[in-house]
């Protein structure tokens, strides 16, 4: 399941540049995560996974509800690049039954590189990716994703409250 440390670090680089992250705000994040990681406890492949146990991504793939916006139903669809599973790949945000959004994604587990797992959304019609932390999920034993919480992300940090993407497929 897990990563090489080169792919990995490729995969972290990747993530940090497309989703324009700036430096000092990594590292308020990577403050925040030490913070948190200090309460936490790390847990088996089942189950909750709180901010600092989240070792990879790879069942992150499939079709959640994705209550990004409050006022607009829609569900997204994510599936990774054969050749970069856990890790990159592509999705569409759809609502009723139209997509209204679509383009690639980069996701990094939990490492000490950054500090935190995170997802970025880069749109093909938007110039600025959209960056979201994994603030925790649950998974089957597997390391399926059932569930993420994820928090915005913006100049200031993570925007609260956070919201759940559940799992429908």
């Amino acid at each position: 399941m897990s990563q090489s440390s080169t792919a990995q670090a490729s995969n972290i680089g990747h993530f940090l540049r497309d989703s324009q992250i700036s430096t000092p705000l990594a590292n308020v994040l990577q403050g925040a995560h030490a913070e948190a990681a200090a309460v936490e406890r790390v847990a088996s492949a089942a189950g909750w996974h709180g901010l600092s146990d989240i070792q990879t991504l790879e069942g992150l793939g499939g079709n959640y509800l994705w209550p990004e916006n409050l006022f607009q139903l829609a569900r997204i669809d994510l599936r990774f690049d054969p050749d970069r599973v856990g890790s990159k790949g592509t999705y569409e945000i759809i609502s009723w039954f139209s997509t209204f959004e679509r383009g690639i994604f980069y996701c990094v587990p939990n490492n000490p590189a950054i500090g935190w797992a995170a997802i970025a959304l880069v749109p093909d019609s938007q110039p600025s990716p959209r960056s979201f932390i994994v603030a925790g999920m649950f998974t089957d034993s597997n390391w399926k994703v059932e569930m993420l919480l994820l928090n915005k992300l913006n100049d200031q940090g993570p925007v609260q409250p956070p919201f759940s993407a559940v799992r429908i497929s």
